[in-house]
C-alpha cells in the first residue's frame, strides 16, 4: 500500500481533523487504519469537496487516470482490494455479470458503505461510483423482482409500463448501494441467431427508442426520496447486427442504414439525458467502436449532443488487441480508444487495471494522449458523481433494502399479461376453462431458472445453489387457477449452451404424458430455451430442439387439443412444428411473475402482446426484418409478421384520417396524427393495438416496404367503440438521399405517403422536400 498522501486526500484529512498539523507540514507520513476510523467525532468520512473543478484542480495526473477506471470486484473487503484505491486511485467499481459480493441485499449495502468509507479515507478522498447489470430489473440479490426480458417488454408497446419497471429497478439498485445501472439496451433486433437478441426491445427503431427513452426516465427518476441511478444507453452503436449472427463479430452496415435505423433509438434515448453511454463491443465497417472518433466524437458528441460519460464494455481495450486484432498491443489500443472519446475503461480484475493504468500514464508522459483529454474524461467521471449526489453523501441506508428489492409485484404481473402474444388459436383452444382437466408438460413448465433467463443472479442465469428472485412458476399459476385436474410432467431443463444440458425425452416420460393427454381436455406444452447470455446464446438453429419436436409429435395426433407456450428469448419454432399445435403463445422470458401466464391462459386477462419483431420460418430467412427494402421475395415470407398477436375478441377499424393531410413545411409542422375508430365486435372485453405504419414508392432512394410511425393500445368492452389517435413526428418519414455512399443529411421528401392502420389506408402529402437537422438519428 502506498504511503504517499495525495493532494486531495490531504485536504480531506485536514478538514476532518484526522491528520495533525505536523503531518500536514511534512507531507509524507501515512495514516493508520485506526486513525482513519475516528474522523472528528467518529462519524463517517465525507468527501472533502463538492465542487468538481476544485477537486480536479487538486488531482495529480495519476489520480485523474484513476477516475477513468472502472474495476470489477467480487468482494467489499477493503483489505483484499486496497490497492485499487491507494495505488490506482480507481474512480468506479462494478460487479459484472449479476455476481455481486453478497446476495443478501442488506449485507451488500453495508459492505458498499464500508468500502466507500475506505475509499474516501485511505484513497484520494473521492467516493467511487458503483455499477451493476440491470438488464431486466435489479436481479442481483435474493428476493429481487425480475421483469420480462426486453424483447417481451417490446411486445407490450407500453412506455409507461417500461418506465415503471425501470423506476423500480433504479430504486432497488440504489437500495443495495449501487449508483449506476447498465441499461437500457437501445440496439435494434436484426438477427435472432445472436445470443443477445432478447436484450433488445424491438427490430423497429422508433419503438426501441420510445421504450428505451422511457427506461432512461425511470432509472434516473427513482422515487422522490432517493432519485434512482444513472442510466447507460447501450451499446453505442450498431452492436445488434453482427454479420454472421455471433456475438461481438463484425458488423458491416451501410451508413444510410446506420443513420435511418441504428442511430435512431440511441438518439431518442439521449434526448432523455442519460448520464452515461456504454460503447459497442464490436467493430463497425472495419473499425472497433471504441477506436472510432467518428462514432464517439463526431456522432455521439458533436451531432447528438451527448455531454455525459462514455464507458467501455468489459475489457474492450484488451479486446482491440486480442479479439479484433486491430491494435498490436494494449498501449496502442488505449491510445486509440481514449483519443477517440472513451472516458472510462471497464476492467475485469486487478491485472487489467494495472495494465490500463500503466499504459495510459505512459501515453500521457509521452505526449500521445494530452493532459487536456485526461482532464475532460476525469471531469466527466466527477460530474457523474456530482449528479448522483455522491459528493454530498455517498452512503446508502441498508435498512431500506428489504422493503424495496422485491417490490413492484403488480407491475411485474402486468408486464407478463401485457407481453404474452397469442399467435395462433384454432377452434378456440384458448382460453382454458377452470373446470377442464389439463396436462402440463415440457422442459420449462415449472422452472424459475428458465422463465427468468440469463442475467438473473448470475451471468448465465440461476444455478442450483444460487439465491433466487421471488417467483411464481407457470405450473403454480395454472394450479392456483384450475378447478379441474392438473397433471404436471416436469421433463428436465431445456437446452442450455452454458452447461451443454439438453433435455432428452425418455420413453417412460413420453408414455406417461401421452396416457394423461388421452383423457385430458387440453394439453399445454411449455417449450423453449434455457437461460443463456452473450456468446453462449449464439445459435444456428431456430427450430425447436429435437426432443421438444418429439414431444409435440407424441400428442399432436390425439383428439385432445394442444396448446404450445414458448418460453424463449427469440423466435424458436418453425411452421413444420407449429402447424401441429391448435394454439400457440409466445411468453418470452416472463421473469418473476411467470405464474401470471395463467391469467391469460384462463382468459382472466386478454393477451396484450404484439410481436416486436418479424418471426422467420427458420434460419434460411435470416435476416428477415419487417422494414427492409423491396422486393419482398417469396422465400422471405415470415411465419408471423411484426405486430402479430391476437385477442380473445375481435376488433374492427374504420374511418382513418390523418391531420394535417397535406403538409407544406414538415420541419415547422413537427408532428401529425392518425386517428381511427376501433370497435370491439366480439363478446369479450379485450385489448386492441392501433399501430400506424407508412409506405412510400418512387422517391429519390428506396423506402422501407413498411415502417412504424407509432401506436396506442385501447381496452374495449363488447360492442364499444373509441376514437384512437396516434401522434407521430413528421421527421419519421425522413430518408438519407443521394447516391450509394449514403452520407448526405436526412430529408423529408415531397410526395404522397400511404398511412396504414388496422387495414385502413389514407394519404399524407408532403408538398416540399425539407432538409432536417443533420444529426444522425434526428429523424426520430
Amino acid at each position: 500500500m502506498s504511503e504517499k498522501i495525495t493532494h486531495s486526500r490531504r485536504r480531506f484529512l485536514q478538514a476532518t481533523g484526522a491528520l495533525g498539523a505536523a503531518a500536514v507540514a511534512g507531507g509524507s507520513e501515512g495514516v493508520s487504519a485506526r486513525e482513519m476510523q475516528a474522523y472528528g467525532d467518529g462519524s463517517r468520512p465525507a468527501p472533502p469537496e463538492t465542487d468538481v473543478e476544485a477537486i480536479l484542480a487538486e488531482m495529480s495526473v495519476e489520480e485523474k487516470i484513476g477516475q477513468m477506471i472502472q474495476a470489477n470486484v467480487s468482494t467489499v473487503d477493503a483489505s483484499e482490494i486496497a490497492s485499487l484505491f491507494t495505488d490506482y486511485h480507481v474512480g468506479s467499481l462494478l460487479t459484472g455479470s449479476a455476481y455481486p459480493p453478497s446476495r443478501d441485499p442488506v449485507e451488500l449495502a453495508k459492505g458498499v458503505n464500508a468500502l466507500q468509507e475506505y475509499a474516501i479515507g485511505e484513497g484520494n478522498g473521492v467516493p467511487f461510483v458503483y455499477g451493476l447489470d440491470t438488464v431486466h430489473g435489479n436481479v442481483t440479490v435474493e428476493g429481487a423482482t425480475a421483469f420480462p426480458h426486453n424483447v417481451g417488454m417490446g411486445a407490450t408497446r407500453d412506455p409507461e409500463l417500461m418506465a415503471t419497471a425501470a423506476r423500480h429497478t433504479g430504486d432497488s439498485a440504489s437500495a443495495i448501494g449501487a449508483h449506476w445501472g447498465f441499461a437500457p439496451t437501445s440496439g435494434i433486433a436484426r438477427d435472432p441467431r445472436w445470443g443477445r437478441f432478447y436484450e433488445t426491445l424491438s427490430e423497429d427503431p422508433h419503438l426501441t427508442g420510445e421504450l428505451g427513452a422511457a427506461a432512461v426516465r425511470g432509472l434516473q427518476e427513482g422515487d422522490a426520496e432517493h432519485g434512482g441511478v444513472a442510466a447507460s444507453v447501450k451499446h453505442f452503436a450498431a452492436y445488434s447486427e453482427p454479420q454472421n449472427g455471433d456475438d461481438r463479430s463484425p458488423a458491416r452496415i451501410p451508413v444510410r442504414d446506420l443513420v435511418e435505423n441504428h442511430f435512431v433509438p440511441h438518439h431518442m434515448g439521449l434526448q432523455e439525458e442519460p448520464l452515461t453511454v456504454m460503447i459497442n463491443s464490436g467493430s463497425v465497417n472495419g473499425v472497433p467502436a471504441h477506436a472510432s472518433s467518428w462514432l464517439l466524437t463526431d456522432v455521439l458528441r458533436d451531432r447528438m449532443g451527448f455531454e455525459g460519460l462514455a464507458v467501455s464494455d468489459w475489457n474492450d481495450f484488451h479486446r482491440m488487441v486480442e479479439m479484433h486484432e486491430y491494435a498490436p498491443d494494449l498501449r496502442a489500443a488505449v491510445k486509440a480508444g481514449v483519443n477517440a472519446g472513451v472516458d472510462m475503461a471497464m476492467l475485469s480484475d486487478l491485472t487489467h487495471v494495472e495494465e490500463f493504468y500503466t499504459a495510459l500514464r505512459g501515453l500521457v508522459e509521452a505526449g500521445e494522449v494530452s493532459e487536456s483529454r485526461i482532464d475532460e474524461a476525469a471531469r466527466r467521471s466527477l460530474e457523474l458523481k456530482a449528479e448522483l449526489g455522491l459528493l454530498d453523501d455517498p452512503y446508502v441506508d441498508p435498512t431500506r433494502a428489504p422493503d424495496v428489492v422485491g417490490g413492484a409485484k403488480d407491475a411485474a404481473r402486468e408486464a407478463v399479461r401485457e407481453s404474452l402474444t397469442l399467435l395462433k388459436n384454432e377452434g378456440d383452444a384458448l382460453p382454458l376453462a377452470p373446470t377442464q382437466n389439463v396436462v402440463l408438460a415440457g422442459p420449462n413448465v415449472d422452472d424459475v431458472r428458465a422463465q427468468c433467463g440469463g442475467w438473473t443472479i448470475g451471468w448465465q442465469g440461476l444455478h442450483a445453489d444460487d439465491a433466487k428472485p421471488w417467483a411464481t412458476t407457470i405450473a403454480e399459476g395454472v394450479r392456483s387457477r384450475a378447478i379441474g385436474g392438473v397433471a404436471v410432467h416436469e421433463t428436465g431443463y431445456a437446452f442450455n449452451r452454458w452447461s451443454d444440458d439438453e433435455w432428452s425425452l425418455d420413453a417412460e416420460t413420453k408414455a406417461a404424458i401421452v396416457a394423461d393427454a388421452k383423457t385430458a381436455d387440453r394439453v399445454v406444452l411449455v417449450l423453449g430455451e434455457g437461460p443463456y447470455a452473450e456468446g453462449f446464446g449464439n445459435t444456428d438453429e431456430l427450430a425447436l430442439p429435437a426432443a421438444q419436436r418429439e414431444l409435440v409429435d407424441a400428442v399432436a395426433d390425439l383428439d385432445t387439443e394442444v396448446v404450445g407456450l414458448l418460453v424463449a428469448g427469440r423466435p424458436r419454432g418453425t411452421s413444420e412444428t407449429l402447424a401441429k399445435l391448435d394454439a400457440f403463445v409466445m411468453a418470452y422470458y416472463p421473469g418473476s411473475a411467470g405464474g401470471a401466464v395463467a391469467d391469460v391462459l384462463y382468459g382472466d386477462a386478454d393477451p396484450g402482446g404484439r410481436l416486436a419483431f418479424r418471426w422467420p420460418d427458420g434460419v434460411g430467412q435470416v435476416p428477415n426484418y419487417y422494414n427492409q427494402y423491396h422486393p419482398a421475395k417469396d422465400n422471405a415470407d415470415a411465419l408471423f409478421e411484426f405486430g402479430a398477436g391476437q385477442s380473445y375478441t375481435e376488433f374492427a377499424f374504420s374511418d382513418l384520417t390523418v391531420s394535417p393531410s397535406t403538409v407544406a413545411d414538415a420541419a415547422s409542422a413537427g408532428t401529425a396524427t392518425a386517428s381511427v375508430t376501433v370497435t370491439n365486435t366480439g363478446d369479450r372485453t379485450g385489448t386492441a393495438l392501433a399501430e400506424a405504419c407508412y409506405t412510400e414508392a418512387y422517391g429519390s432512394v428506396q423506402y422501407p416496404r413498411r415502417k412504424r410511425l407509432g401506436s396506442e393500445k385501447v381496452e374495449l368492452a363488447p360492442g364499444r367503440s373509441r376514437r384512437v389517435t396516434v401522434e407521430f413526428p413528421l421527421a419519421a418519414l425522413a430518408v438519407v438521399p443521394g447516391e450509394v455512399p449514403g452520407d448526405a443529411d436526412p430529408v423529408v421528401e415531397a410526395g404522397d405517403f400511404t398511412v396504414e392502420l388496422g387495414g385502413e389506408t389514407t394519404t399524407l402529402t408532403i408538398a416540399e422536400t425539407v432538409p432536417l437537422d443533420p444529426t444522425p438519428g434526428a429523424s426520430r
